[in-house]
């Protein structure tokens, strides 16, 4: 039996790093796979990465390579919550996302009350 993850990532030059990281894993073939072509054009940009694996041991090679490749990334997106922007990558997400919960988690919880003025 084998089982194949598609990986999109954004840009040709990231998919060729991340084809050659995940290749050489034994029981675990990666090939990239090109759209269709349109009409009118070259057809040359690729679409995903295809990565066969066979059941067990090498798919979670394969899932391991993939989870250390997005762990080194430089690539970086931002969240906002309550007002506060994090910049989150790949080598802080684990602290950075934390802190989004907690900003998160801050706007559930109920500010207290004010204590009504008392004019005696």
């Amino acid at each position: 039996m084998t089982v194949e993850l598609r990986v999109y990532v954004n840009g040709v030059g990231r998919l060729d790093g991340l084809r050659d990281w995940m290749g050489g894993h034994p029981g675990v073939e990666v090939d990239v796979v090109e759209p269709p072509p349109e009409r009118n054009s070259q057809g040359t940009v690729w679409d995903f990465l295809s990565v066969v694996c066979a059941a067990g041991g090498p798919i979670v090679a394969a899932v391991s390579a993939l989870q250390l490749w997005i762990g080194a990334q430089t690539t970086e997106i931002e969240v906002e919550v309550g007002g506060k922007r994090f910049r989150v990558n790949g080598r802080n997400a684990e602290v950075k996302l934390r802190e989004v919960m907690e900003a998160a988690r801050a706007l559930e919880t109920p500010a207290p009350a004010e204590a009504p003025d008392d004019p005696a």
